[in-house]
């Protein structure tokens, strides 16, 4: 079975990004960053009860990779985060020191540690992932140096047990109940891209937002429209009407449908035509909810099976 990895930019995991793109039975998504790459890792783990792997790039700035482990943590999604340290030699920019976020990491992860010797890779990598799953499940963060990353070392695939998910339910729903906002268009493409990849792709993907929150996820929708990604986007929006005005914007920005309902009885089949249109587009289609229907729109039955991401 192939393995999924989600990675973000940055000069830091480059060793990385050139063993996914040369190692075979390997498919890898670039996320803008590393929150979207963990949410994504997240979305995807959640939909076929699998073990997430992230490559991240952290800069001077971690919060969006502490963000993104807490999510998990705090929701019990197993994920394996691979980190770089330090920039390669000719780059600018420098990454956060080691000690700082490996001890930044640990209230945030089952657990977090450096592994400075090429020939302790694959032991630490093989121990990543079982610990991630033993137990409570929830992330674990391996740090290596540029150096370190870039070596060649004999790892043989970790076997892991895993439950298969039973797709048996054709809708499901992306809850952003906490966590930063915007994260539901991340995690929608984890769950589009688990599902694609186990032949279900006549489930329906719904991301439930607000229309406020979707300028934070402005890359990951790019991401979602380049790689055509489909799921329906359904935002409510409270704001009068200018932040559906500027949700509707951005989604045309990148080519992507948007209809927005202002009645009850005009709900069904805009829900419809969502569902049509992002299988015909392949891309994120936004339904964009009014004030006044929301009481509609929650009592919209969810199906039993369904996970919530």
């Amino acid at each position: 079975m192939a393995v999924q990895v989600f990675r973000s930019r940055g000069a830091t995991s480059l060793p990385w990004h050139e063993a996914c793109e040369q190692g075979a039975g390997v498919r890898y998504l670039m996320a803008p960053h590393d929150l979207d790459a963990l949410h994504m890792a997240v979305g995807w783990a959640r939909t076929n009860g699998r073990t997430g792997v992230v490559a991240a790039a952290p800069g001077a700035d971690i919060d969006g990779l502490l963000a993104g482990l807490r999510t998990a943590h705090a929701d019990a999604v197993p994920l394996v985060c691979v980190t770089g340290r330090t920039a390669p030699p000719g780059r600018d920019g420098a990454a956060v020191p080691a000690a700082a976020l490996v001890r930044s990491a640990r209230p945030v992860a089952k657990y977090a540690v450096q592994v400075e010797e090429p020939a302790q890779v694959p032991q630490a990598l093989r121990a990543a992932f079982r610990t991630a799953r033993e137990g409570r499940p929830g992330p674990v963060l391996i740090d290596l140096p540029y150096a370190t990353a870039a070596r060649d070392v004999s790892f043989a695939a970790a076997d892991e047990e895993h439950g298969g998910t039973t797709h048996r339910t054709r809708r499901y729903v992306v809850c952003g109940r906490d966590g930063p906002p915007g994260r539901q268009v991340a995690t929608a493409i984890g769950v589009r891209v688990a599902l694609e990849a186990s032949g279900h792709r006549d489930t329906t993907v719904v991301a439930l937002a607000r229309a406020d929150q979707l300028p934070h996820s402005a890359e990951a929708l790019a991401v979602a429209a380049r790689h055509e990604v489909p799921f329906v986007l359904a935002a409510t929006d409270s704001g009068g009407g200018r932040s559906g005005g500027r949700a509707l914007e951005l989604m045309r920005a990148y080519g992507c449908s948007g209809h927005r309902v202002d009645d009850a009885g005009g709900l069904r089949p805009a829900v419809a035509w969502a569902r049509k249109e992002s299988v015909t587009t392949a891309r994120p289609v936004l339904l964009l909810v009014a004030a006044r229907t929301q009481a509609l729109a929650a009592r919209v039955p969810r199906p039993r099976t369904s996970p919530e991401a």
